[in-house]
């Protein structure tokens, strides 16, 4: 029961912490996860794990008592969710599939009243019911099947009955047929789940999301066709019209309608390289760049809870900062207020009551992996709620440090230094250089349970933008095209030179890490650079780069065709020289490689390979395999036996 495992605010007060040495409680599941109050303010519905899974409990706020909640049965949980009105909540499932341990949301919406009753699947393709219904934990009951996955385009505020979804038929999205699994927009009933007869809408591309104004009033839509190209259209007079691709850049990703229902809100690139904050007028398509950072892309935008106004943009050049863009709305004020309360801190407001008094603020940073206040803006209070990891103090993690630098050809490379926790004065931890995926990716300033573990276990971690990473713009990121073996190490080992030369690290004392392109990346920087590291730890790595190319293998999965072609070419001479699988006579130094049996974006015929390769040239290397696990390992337990194992062989060879 729910009931019986959410603790009290005053119990959590008390908690203190129980783990003197023993660091593998970094690697749970988040207690606490998000927290949202109800329109009149006088609930909260708290997103928690229980027992490995996300459920729901809604307390009173005053007095922080449980009063009902949703536990979903089988392999569904929790996933988004939103109050539709005072009374009730809808969520968004999300299912554990046995060859994909993250959950993943299903398309299906589930309903619930603040006191438990009459839950019920109202939108999806299957009918679930409890093992044990109970009116205070959330009973399914059964319902027609709709084959169908549904969006939610708006939440009607001011409609208590009602929400505004897209369906896209479900049969359409698993396998393609004649319309290509088009949309359709339709009113759903929170309560009964019945869908209004008369369509409001049909997408006129696949794979669409549709942008409405703040009374539900349909916009626009946009989605990919069958070249992987973005297509936009706006509505006008009930109808769908086509607007031209050169009207916007290859970045373009819609984020709101104004209030005005006259422009749309996106981030994109048109006609510069970095991606920036545009508008484009819904009556004549005329498309303005509103604010474009000098060095980094936007990374997020703040928009009000009725997703009509964007007031605030997110960059990150080192740590976070926030550009407010409009302080007309009382939510953009009180967020401008606790941004000045917490200073470089990641921030956002993740829900507020309809009379803009009460506010839920999610804040988090290096050392906190998120905790959750109640701001009362009539009193000008901050109260804290709830937070991740009840059990861990901000003081006994490790704080992490952006840092740049000038690369041999002039590029300048940034990332991140985290040193290692207890250290003595004027001493040196070793280095561990831990190397993001992708390579189309990029390391944030923020918690991290792998970073956290490693630098209170007595190694100091750097962090690495390498060309290829995205974030800093288009250029930035096609430099690492076809660069996967030679540029992009040459810029982590720059950065490992770096760290020696800022007195950060000694010379002979790193180890390289990394997961995925991180894997790649730790394996081939050895091949390298044999004088550099002393050790390599590769998880879930590619190792044979013509092997992302056999049908067999799905490198659809881990790329998609165009991004693989564009990152790696086809060019059989350069595949097989940046592959480590054909190098490993070059190998000097220990190995410890790990790989999932499950693993879909990088197969586990990955690692066999480079076994293989590594065995006929008389090379040791640790062996870790998990048989049920996917990419990179998900799993919090399994990651607990995978983190031990880097450490003891960190140690060993440290």
């Amino acid at each position: 029961m729910i009931k019986n495992i959410c603790l009290s605010l005053s119990l959590l007060l008390l908690f203190t912490h129980a783990y003197a040495e023993n660091w593998e409680h970094l690697f749970d599941n988040p207690k606490y996860q998000n927290v949202k109050i109800s329109p009149d303010g006088k609930h909260l519905a708290v997103a928690m794990d229980t027992n490995g899974k996300r459920s729901l409990a809604f307390l009173n706020r005053k007095n922080m008592k449980y009063v009902g909640g949703a536990k979903l049965p089988d392999n569904n949980e929790v996933g988004e969710y939103f109050w539709a009105n005072n009374e009730r909540v809808v969520i968004k499932i999300s299912r554990q599939e046995p060859w994909d341990r993250e959950s993943k949301f299903t398309g299906e919406l589930y309903a619930i009243n603040v006191n438990g009753s009459d839950g019920r699947m109202i939108h999806g393709y299957s009918s679930l019911i409890a093992d044990r219904p109970s009116q205070r934990s959330g009973k399914f009951k059964k319902k027609k099947q709709i084959k169908g996955w549904a969006n939610v385009i708006n939440t009607l505020p001011d409609n208590k009955n009602d929400i505004l979804i897209s369906s896209t038929p479900w049969d359409e999205l698993g396998e393609k047929t004649e319309d290509n699994g088009l949309s359709s927009v339709y009113k759903l009933n929170i309560y009964n789940g019945k869908i209004n007869k008369k369509r409001i809408a049909k997408s006129p591309i696949p794979y669409a999301t549709f942008l409405s104004d703040n009374r539900g009033e349909l916009k626009a839509v946009y989605g990919i066709d069958k070249n992987n190209s973005t297509q936009l259209y706006f509505r006008k007079d009930k109808k769908w019209q086509h607007i031209s691709s050169e009207n916007f850049g290859g970045y373009f990703h819609p984020v709101a309608i104004n209030n005005g229902g006259t422009h749309l809100l996106a981030i994109d690139n048109f006609n510069q390289d970095i991606a920036g904050l545009f508008k484009m007028d819904l009556s004549d398509g005329s498309y303005k760049n509103i604010f474009t950072d000098e060095k980094v892309d936007i990374t997020d935008v703040e928009v009000t809870k009725d997703n009509n106004n964007i007031y605030a943009l997110r960059v990150d050049d080192g740590f976070p900062a926030y550009l407010m863009t409009n302080q007309s709305f009382r939510e953009a004020q009180v967020f401008k207020g606790l941004v000045g309360a917490f200073p470089n801190q990641e921030m956002n407001i993740t829900s507020k009551s309809k009379d803009d008094k009460l506010f839920i603020v999610a804040v988090s940073s290096d050392i906190e992996a998120g905790r959750f206040y109640l701001y009362d803006s009539e009193d000008n209070k901050l109260s804290t709620l709830l937070s991740y990891f009840p059990q861990i103090k901000p003081d006994q993690l490790a704080y992490k440090d952006p840092f740049s630098f000038t690369a041999t050809d002039g590029t300048p490379i940034s990332g991140y230094f985290t040193e290692a926790k207890y250290l003595k004065e004027g001493e040196k931890a070793p280095l561990v250089v831990l190397v993001h995926g992708g390579p189309n990716s990029r390391d944030y300033w923020g918690y991290s349970s792998q970073t956290q573990y490693l630098a209170l276990n007595g190694y100091s971690v750097l962090e690495v933008n390498f060309r290829g990473s995205t974030g800093f713009g288009v250029k930035f990121k096609k430099s690492g095209y076809l660069q996967w073996g030679t540029t992009i190490q040459q810029d982590i080992k720059e950065a490992y030179q770096w760290a020696i030369d800022s007195g950060k690290a000694e010379k002979g004392k790193s180890c390289i890490m990394g997961a995925s392109f991180g894997a790649y990346s730790a394996i081939t920087s050895v091949i390298n650079y044999p004088d550099t590291y002393q050790c390599a730890i590769a998880n879930a790595g590619i190792y044979d780069l013509e092997l992302m190319y056999e049908e067999a293998n799905k490198p659809q999965q881990f790329f998609g065709g165009s991004d693989l072609e564009n990152s790696l070419g086809k060019y059989h001479g350069k595949l097989k020289a940046m592959s480590p699988v054909n190098h490993t006579d070059k190998i000097e130094v220990p190995l410890f490689l790990a790989h999932a049996k499950q693993d879909r974006g990088a197969p586990f015929e990955h690692v066999e390979r480079l076994k293989e390769a590594l065995d006929k040239s008389n090379k040791k290397y640790n062996w870790y395999v998990m048989a049920n696990e996917n990419n990179g390992f998900y799993v919090p337990e399994n990651q607990k036996k995978y983190m031990k194992q880097v450490i003891s062989f960190l140690d060993q060879h440290l």
